[in-house]
């Protein structure tokens, strides 16, 4: 089932389900400063035991913003936002649990993280992407940086991803948070 946008108001998405009229459920965004229990069970069910990463708790959570989204009061999606300078934030650790996958939840989650950094005062998001999910980023409108160079995190290829983000984002779908 493939969830649409039907109305975005105070961080609550209402949801359809497609070629369906009934309302499906709700999400909510909440940001908040370090790592709540709940972005850390996400992580550990992602990161840890879906991909094996073993140090994803190590000293790097340091003063960020966390997202998290909610389905129906539970606990769905993560992301974390860190400020390189006051112009350029960096997005890291999105991740979706398994059975919210395929129903556009990552990009929520990038559209409340690129909203937070403009209210911030910045204008560019970059991220360091699993190659893997290189073509997701590339469809919400990032491209590999000039010098980014595959490295590895605990074995996993990434790459460094940029996005300029303007003030006004015409012929697209507007979302208001």
């Amino acid at each position: 089932m493939v969830f649409y946008p039907l109305h975005i108001h105070a961080s609550i998405i209402i949801l359809l389900a497609k070629k369906c009229s009934k309302l499906v459920g709700m999400i909510e965004a909440k940001f908040s400063l370090g790592l709540p229990d709940d972005a850390r069970m996400i992580r550990q069910k992602v990161f840890v035991k879906e991909q094996g990463y073993q140090h994803e708790f190590v000293g790097d959570d340091g003063p960020c913003w966390c997202l998290l989204l909610y389905y129906n009061k539970l606990p769905i999606a993560t992301g974390r936002l860190s400020e390189i300078d006051p112009e350029v934030y960096r997005i890291g650790r999105v991740a979706v649990l398994k059975e919210y996958r395929e129903k556009k939840i990552g990009t929520y989650v990038l559209k409340f993280l690129e909203v937070k950094i403009k209210t911030l005062g910045g204008h560019k998001a970059i991220l360091h992407a699993q190659l893997e999910k290189k073509g997701f980023y590339e469809k919400c409108g990032y491209q590999v940086c000039p010098e980014g160079e595959i490295d590895f995190d605990e074995g996993h290829p990434h790459i460094m991803m940029q996005k300029e983000l303007k003030k006004n984002n015409t012929g697209r779908k507007r979302f208001y948070y």
